[in-house]
């Protein structure tokens, strides 16, 4: 069992993990955000990994800022609360989630939820999320 400052601790270091990741999306440093992702994405090869978040998840690179809220674990999974914000004064909610391995905390899935605008402009692809009640999302 951990104490209150082992769990702050977790969560201030998920944070940092998270706002690094999202950062790394955001300059297009697919190489970097790849290695901080668990095992399975890392097998994917990174012309495949950067085609993946580009097509599927293309408002993560597209957004400028990430405020990180709720933090939940268990000690081996971590679900990270964040909000995307945007150069066109929209925002978007998402999940960050993170497993616990032999390397420590790695990104293992991704989810965009509660987008109430169309993000048309970031993404060719159909159907695009466009209701509160839509979500999109890649696990590992």
């Amino acid at each position: 069992m951990r104490d209150t400052l082992q769990t702050l601790l977790l969560h201030q270091q998920l944070t940092d993990e998270t706002q690094i990741f999202l950062q790394a999306l955001r300059t297009n440093d697919f190489t970097h955000a790849k290695h901080m992702m668990s095992e399975v994405w890392r097998e994917m090869s990174l012309p495949d990994f950067q085609a993946m978040i580009q097509k599927e998840l293309p408002a993560f690179a597209k957004s400028t800022a990430t405020f990180v809220g709720l933090i939940m674990d268990d000690g081996q999974e971590a679900v990270v609360d964040a909000f995307l914000y945007f150069s066109n004064e929209k925002w978007a909610a998402c999940d960050v989630t993170f497993v616990r391995n032999r390397d420590g905390w790695k990104v293992n899935r991704l989810s965009l939820r509660e987008i109430d605008w169309a993000i048309e402009p970031f993404s060719s692809t159909e159907p695009s999320l466009s209701s509160r009640s839509e979500s999109m999302e890649i696990e590992g």
